[in-house]
């Protein structure tokens, strides 16, 4: 197996990988996208809510908020040694506690979400909860646990997850004669891989746009061919931050392994 990083920051990470069946690498992706465990708000008290929204409203959206996670530290509640009661090993509190001394309306936002361990807390600090009156009060108690997408989308890991095959586009540019064909082809392309410049130009990173919709080919009497690398792909997993990328594609292997290893004593204890 290979693997080629092109392009990476705290939300998005692109890569290039060789050497694995279009089964394994769908696999890992439908990890990425269910599976791994993440922190969001599951719980709320209100203690005063001088809001116009329901409590019901402003749980939805508390829980919608991206937390960042720590996978060593804590435990998901079916595993822990408290049952999925709650312990300092499963759960974290947040609380939020504004009054409104201005003469205006202000916003409370994710950042005046204080927790108690400070590596737990929003992603972005700037997400709009409610907005409130002058001399209204917002006073609440939130409990965060970890949690799959796989039963609510509030615990996703990866806001975007995908894959497609290498494009390989072959084509000779002087077969390709007929300027309206040239014209055709550069804006069929829906990406826009092809410069025309007196002969008809691909771009040299055009790998990492194409989509293989075969526009190009289909609009030019089949003087282009577009094929695909077999067992090599593009991988894109776009992020809210809630974990940095090594954590996340760690934590896919382990589960990965662990599903592995489950499938081979099922198969032990049926005797096959």
């Amino acid at each position: 197996m290979q693997i080629e990083i092109l392009e990476k920051n705290d939300r998005k990470i692109i890569f290039v990988i060789k050497g694995i069946s279009v089964e394994m690498i769908n696999a890992l992706r439908r990890i990425i996208v269910s599976e791994i465990p993440v922190f969001a708000i599951d719980e709320v008290i209100f203690l005063k809510n001088d809001s116009p929204l329901y409590d019901e409203i402003i749980s939805h959206r508390l829980g919608m908020i991206p937390l960042k996670t720590d996978l060593e530290k804590y435990n998901l509640p079916k595993d822990c040694e408290c049952g999925g009661f709650g312990c300092p090993l499963c759960q974290v509190s947040l609380t939020c506690e504004i009054t409104n001394t201005a003469n205006k309306p202000i916003f409370v936002n994710s950042g005046d979400l204080k927790s108690n361990d400070p590596n737990i807390i929003p992603v972005d600090p700037n997400i709009p909860i409610i907005k409130i009156d002058k001399n209204a009060k917002f006073i609440i108690e939130a409990y965060a646990i970890l949690g799959t997408s796989r039963n609510h989308i509030k615990h996703q890991a990866a806001s975007g997850c995908f894959f497609r095959y290498l494009p390989e586009i072959e084509y000779d540019e002087k077969s390709i004669k007929d300027e309206e064909v040239k014209k055709l082809i550069v804006k069929m392309c829906p990406e826009k891989l092809y410069t025309l410049n007196g002969n008809l130009k691909l771009k040299e990173d055009y790998w990492k746009m194409c989509t293989l919709c075969k526009a190009c080919e289909k609009n030019s009497n089949d003087k282009i061919k577009v094929k695909w690398e077999k067992d090599s792909y593009l991988f894109l997993i776009e992020s809210d931050g809630v974990l940095p990328f090594d954590a996340l594609l760690k934590k896919t292997f382990e589960i990965f392994t662990e599903k592995i290893d489950e499938f081979v004593s099922k198969l032990e204890e049926i005797k096959i």
